[in-house]
């Protein structure tokens, strides 16, 4: 499939538009459930405004969020039907929105993460044309679409499968988004933009995926933990990345 970098646009909304993003949901709408099902380390979550807490496997979430990895740590996510994801160590994430929306004939869903630091990795299945999945890194906002990929704080992309448009916003500069598809795999880094992936960094990304769900799991929050027997990813320092 070829790739495209997207020369000029000047906003995010023009931006997600080339994966057929929708602006507004359905007004009949529910929040979303976020589950742990596998974790290694410690971490700790707090809803908005509230204390920290010790993050255990089975605990349940809603939007509002904030998660955060101790060194040698992560913490597997899943979003129900729409995928998992895994926050890696010494990562924070905020689910600053989450809804659902069952239509009957479809699910329309609006997810919104903020990830000022770490890193993250996420199956992401197939969403309806009038979902919106995004993720917000200091520096810009990334849309994605029926994806496997793994996303930095430091606005660092891998995309190994489906659609990712990222709107870079330097300090100072102008918005200029890229649009990545694949396969083959491609990632994305400030100072090089669009690139093909190695096989390394492909192998890489790979081996930290979170676990596939069990089928019986599949379109519901899960009700017990997926085993994850891995041990804790430690950062090779990919371009600097952590």
């Amino acid at each position: 499939m070829k790739l495209n970098v997207v020369p000029k646009l000047t906003s995010i909304t023009a931006a997600a538009a080339l994966l057929g993003m929708a602006t507004q949901l359905p007004a009949d709408t529910q929040p979303g459930k976020i589950q742990v099902v596998a974790m290694s380390g410690t971490a700790s979550a707090a809803a908005a405004g509230g204390s920290p807490a010790p993050v255990k496997i089975k605990d349940i979430y809603g939007p509002g969020t904030t998660i955060k990895t101790d060194k040698a740590s992560s913490v597997d996510l899943s979003f129900g039907r729409l995928g998992t994801l895994r926050l890696e160590e010494s990562g924070t994430l905020t689910v600053d929105k989450f809804t659902i929306n069952e239509t009957g004939a479809d699910t329309v869903a609006d997810v919104q993460l903020n990830l000022p630091e770490g890193t993250i990795l996420g199956n992401v299945n197939k969403l309806s044309a009038a979902s919106k999945y995004e993720i917000k890194v200091p520096r810009g906002v990334a849309g994605i679409r029926g994806t496997t990929f793994l996303a930095s704080g430091a606005a660092y992309f891998v995309l190994l499968e489906g659609a990712l448009v990222y709107v870079d916003v330097p300090p100072g500069g102008n918005p200029t988004p890229y649009t990545m598809q694949a396969p083959p795999a491609v990632y994305f880094s400030p100072l090089e933009g669009v690139k093909p992936a190695t096989d390394d960094l492909i192998n890489s990304v790979r081996q930290r995926m979170p676990g596939a769900l069990p089928a019986s799991l599949q379109g519901r929050v899960p009700v017990g933990p997926v085993q994850d027997d891995r041990p804790p990813f430690v950062s090779p320092g990919l371009g600097g990345v952590q």
